[in-house]
């Protein structure tokens, strides 16, 4: 799922774009490791070194979220706004 998320973005943006964002580096190195290993622990390589691999890239799938955690905080910020909104008309026009 995250290799395709990269390719998407990066037929969608072209070489150049791509790599001008870091952020997009790190979903490479993440995706990969994350896809390698997840494949030879499948396969039945087992070793210390590979499950701690394995760990590593899976744990930092999540600073994945931390890109858009921006867009996040405006959604809920958002919707507290809409929350108060609503309650303040409900209080102003229901009493």
């Amino acid at each position: 799922m995250y290799v395709t998320d990269i390719l998407v973005r990066f037929n969608g943006l072209g070489w150049l774009s791509f790599r001008a964002n870091g952020w997009n580096i790190f979903d490479v190195v993440v995706a990969t490791g994350s896809l390698l290993t997840t494949i030879s622990v499948r396969v039945g390589a087992s070793g210390y070194l590979i499950d701690q691999l394995q760990k590593l890239f899976l744990v930092s799938v999540a600073f994945k979220l931390v890109q858009r955690m921006n867009n996040l905080n405006k959604l809920f910020k958002t919707a507290v706004y809409v929350t108060s909104l609503l309650f303040l008309r409900f209080v102003l026009f229901c009493s």
